[in-house]
């Protein structure tokens, strides 16, 4: 994948990740609320080697610094927070210990002491408690051992604590950040792994990198309000003027047109990998689009199992292609519907009970020849190319083959399978349309036609 593969991706998927950072910040933040305040409160005791010189050597501030480091370990041992305990009454040694905490001020004879407390004024009687009783906690010591008090090391609060006026923690401002960042993190993990996993067809350049000729792009229909979404079809014979998607069905015809003149294609064969990806109504609106150029073209439903195109213009389908079987060539033309100057419907007609016998028939292909001397351009939609037989059937009768797939549901694999079974038939492929493009897209890269049908407001 290139650079402009990958901004793509983010500019496609860039406000789901927005909104996913943003709901896990909304969370974190929730949870931050939630969350007990711990507050800290710091004391400090200042720790100085009592010496018989005058004035102290570099060696004695170190031996003090020394010194200092001991006595912080000393700070919190049981023996301290034991009559800690006592003082400060419902509070048990073990509760202590996780509360309180000390360490030497790196070059300094300063130790401070740490309490933790979910109340701010209680962190700061704990600090100053354990603090303030720790130089009589010493002094007890060198006495048991010392027989001059004068050789005593003085040990005394520098700093008393002060209840602090923000907790240390939860840090709203860190756990939101926090969950931002990971928000972040998972969004694009799940955007990477939709995009490795989703092999649906997307956009232009995933048909061009199969090595196929694009068409265009077909609008994503809007059904009119009060229509039965079922029954309603687009067509280029009910449109109104300048309405954009007849008129992508009437580009994507503009384009064909370079590809039926170039190949020499009287029958074109419209089909798509799969069902449900809109190869019906591309079939018909092009029929229509074509007519519009003063060619006289014949739609034939070539769907002999589900028969369609009589729908998409309110045809009767007593009779149609399947009836032909049993009449002559002369008689064809009573099976045609002619809706339009230039343009003929023959519907599929009653379903047959044998439709890959009738279309590998000799008959069949009597049918098609007969037709295409009558008509300019014949259009056949047939059934999707892979999982039946049919389509590959109507290959050796047709000239050309047009393919559709649908934005986001074919397969970019299915439509692979469907191109080599295509070439496999040693017919002109000549190109694929991409159907149901959302507007939104559609225009951004658009065409030129589009922007001279901008509707105005009313006034």
């Amino acid at each position: 994948m290139t650079l402009r593969d990958y901004l793509k991706i983010a500019r496609r998927w860039a406000l789901i990740v927005v909104l996913g950072c943003v709901l896990s910040g909304g969370a974190a933040y929730l949870l931050t609320a939630r969350m007990d305040r711990v507050y800290q409160a710091r004391a400090v005791i200042l720790v100085n080697q009592r010496e018989n010189q005058a004035a102290p050597s570099l060696q004695d501030i170190q031996g003090s610094q020394s010194l200092t480091r001991t006595y912080a370990e000393l700070v919190t041992t049981s023996n301290n927070l034991e009559r800690a305990a006592g003082i400060l009454g419902n509070t048990s040694l073990k509760t202590l210990q996780k509360k309180v905490s000390a360490g030497a001020i790196p070059e300094t004879q300063l130790i401070e002491v740490l309490a933790e407390d979910r109340n701010a004024d209680r962190a700061a009687l704990i600090a100053n408690t354990v603090a303030g009783l720790f130089p009589g906690y010493v002094e007890e010591a060198q006495l048991a051992g010392s027989e001059a008090r004068t050789a005593l090391n003085t040990v005394f609060v520098a700093e008393n604590a002060l209840p602090p006026e923000d907790p240390i923690r939860p840090n709203v401002k860190v756990n939101v950040i926090l969950g931002l960042i990971l928000g972040l993190m998972v969004m694009v993990a799940a955007v990477a792994l939709i995009e490795y996993f989703d092999d649906g067809v997307k956009e232009r350049e995933d048909i061009e990198r199969m090595a196929v000729p694009y068409l265009g792009s077909v609008l994503l229909a809007d059904v009119p309000k009060g229509a039965d979404k079922r029954e309603w079809v687009p067509s280029i014979l009910a449109a109104e003027p300048g309405d954009d998607l007849i008129e992508s069905y009437r580009q994507v015809q503009a384009s064909l047109a370079f590809g039926l003149m170039a190949s020499d294609v009287r029958v074109l064969l419209v089909t798509s990998p799969g069902q449900g990806e809109g190869k019906s109504t591309t079939a018909a609106n092009l029929a229509e689009a074509l007519a519009e150029s003063s060619r006289r073209v014949l739609l034939i439903d070539g769907d002999l199992r589900k028969p369609d195109a009589h729908r998409y213009f309110s045809l009767p389908n007593s009779s149609g292609l399947t009836s032909t079987f049993l009449v002559d060539p002369q008689a064809l033309p009573a099976f045609v519907n002619h809706v339009g100057e230039s343009l003929a419907v023959l519907t599929g007609g009653p379903v047959a009970p044998n439709p890959t016998e009738l279309l590998s028939s000799r008959k069949m292909k009597a049918t098609i020849d007969a037709l295409a001397q009558l008509y300019d351009i014949v259009v056949i939609d047939c059934p999707p190319m892979l999982g039946l037989a049919d389509a590959s059937l109507w290959m050796p009768l047709v000239d050309g083959v047009l393919l559709v797939a649908r934005q986001g549901k074919t397969r970019r694999s299915a439509l692979e399978d469907t191109i080599a079974a295509v070439r496999a038939g040693r017919k002109p492929l000549l190109g694929v349309v991409l159907n149901g493009s959302d507007r939104k897209r559609h225009f951004r890269y658009g065409y030129g036609y589009a922007y001279g049908y901008a509707r105005r407001s009313p006034q």
